[in-house]
């Protein structure tokens, strides 16, 4: 299960498959042009891949954003809000088709995910689909890794190097909680304890959403 290799004593990439992934993909076509973001480095395998579609794939890093990294306690929801719209800085209008967020709801704690989430909501109305990764329990642990898309049903995921930053397992009660206008559509849990979510925009969210587990 996406297990890391080692190659002269460094991490090489890993393969994850997945289950919900290809929900993002169900009804495209590929002269549909699309709005993608990703909220991690750009990778190789995500640029091939979306070379495929007609789209605008801008990459957000926000996992090195010194706000996230060095996160001010004293910081008002307003502030956060005004320095993710920045970091986001999509052009006025646009409208994500897709969004693949990885692993990064959890690295932030409860006030700085609503904060995210509101910054986001220009730019998503009822055709946005997304992709996240997380826990349940910190118990489980979450590898420090960086994501790409391998293909449509598989992503990459490549050991990371340095400090991890600490880490906020959300059960899926709070993240529909949190995440607002998005809604938990499918959850599967994976052999290693991860969970993967497939979310859609629903400012009417269902009182109970389906999921795997």
């Amino acid at each position: 299960m996406g297990q890391f290799a080692q190659a002269n004593g460094q991490a090489t990439r890993a393969i994850l498959p997945s289950n919900l992934f290809p929900m993002l993909f169900e009804r495209l076509w590929l002269d549909d042009r699309l709005v993608v973001l990703d909220m991690g480095q750009a990778t190789p395998s995500t640029v091939q891949f979306f070379n495929q579609f007609k789209c605008r794939l801008s990459f957000v890093d926000l996992y090195s954003a010194d706000f996230v990294v060095n996160p001010k306690e004293e910081a008002s929801h307003e502030e956060l809000v005004a320095q993710f719209q920045v970091a986001i800085n999509l052009p006025v209008g646009s409208r994500i088709d897709i969004c693949l967020f990885w692993d990064f709801f959890t690295y932030l704690d409860g006030p700085a995910l609503k904060a995210f989430i509101e910054a986001l909501d220009p730019y998503v109305d009822s055709g946005t689909r997304a992709h996240s990764l997380g826990i349940l329990n910190a118990r489980n642990g979450l590898p420090y890794c960086q994501y790409g898309i391998h293909g449509v049903d598989s992503l990459s995921q490549t050991a990371q190097v340095g400090s991890q930053l600490p880490i906020y397992p959300h059960s899926q009660r709070d993240l529909n909680n949190l995440l607002d206008y998005f809604e938990v559509d499918k959850s599967r849990l994976m052999p290693d304890g991860r969970v993967e979510y497939f979310l859609c925009e629903n400012r009417n969210k269902r009182a109970k959403p389906n999921a795997y587990f």
